[in-house]
């Protein structure tokens, strides 16, 4: 049990030194990305599925929702970042175990990821422990973030519009009154 301990320690820092270094370790790229053939650890633009994400953030500064996009991207036919993998034969996904249409949340993850303006973020989750295998969220202070490390999709200007509207558009929760049953039911 100690030397899995060891070892997994030992993985653990040599995974942190390359995302620190900048290189992708994720099994597969970003939706808009393929990993690059001849330089492992790094990142080049899909062009096809890059189309697709700056047909999203143009939609988003137009004034479309986010369910809007999604709506209308489904209604144009185009696979949604996971069918796109399948359809290409990257991954393992199976037809049956997930939805070829795209999501509020799917935009949401498109339009707020740093990736899609040259930023390597990794590091956003880890395990708990070497026994549960339970995954948890790290806070935003404790991601790894490397700027400049492959070519963006999205110019800095129409990140930064995107952003600012998104924030402009955003409720927050403490306006509205904590329901009886708040904390009380999980999602598992």
């Amino acid at each position: 049990e100690w030397f899995l301990e060891e070892l997994s320690d030992s993985i653990k820092a040599s995974l942190t030194t390359r995302r620190e270094h900048g290189f992708h370790i994720g099994a597969f790229a970003p939706y808009g990305y393929k990993k690059d053939p001849n330089a492992r650890g790094h990142l080049v633009i899909d062009d096809e599925a890059a189309s697709v994400v700056r047909k999203i953030f143009s939609l988003y500064l137009e004034g479309r929702g986010k369910q809007v996009i999604a709506r209308s991207l489904n209604e144009e036919g185009i696979p949604n970042p996971t069918e796109y993998k399948r359809l290409h034969g990257i991954g393992r996904h199976k037809k049956a175990q997930c939805s070829p249409l795209w999501s509020y949340f799917t935009i949401t993850n498109i339009l707020t990821n740093e990736v899609y303006i040259g930023n390597m973020v990794q590091g956003k989750s880890g395990v708990v422990s070497l026994k549960t295998q339970k995954k948890v969220p790290y806070p935003r202070e404790q991601w790894i973030v490397v700027p400049g490390t492959h070519e963006p999709i999205i110019d800095r200007d129409t990140w930064e519009s995107t952003q600012n509207l998104i924030k402009q558009k955003s409720r927050k929760f403490s306006q509205y009154p904590e329901g009886i049953f708040a904390g009380m039911i999980r999602c598992l």
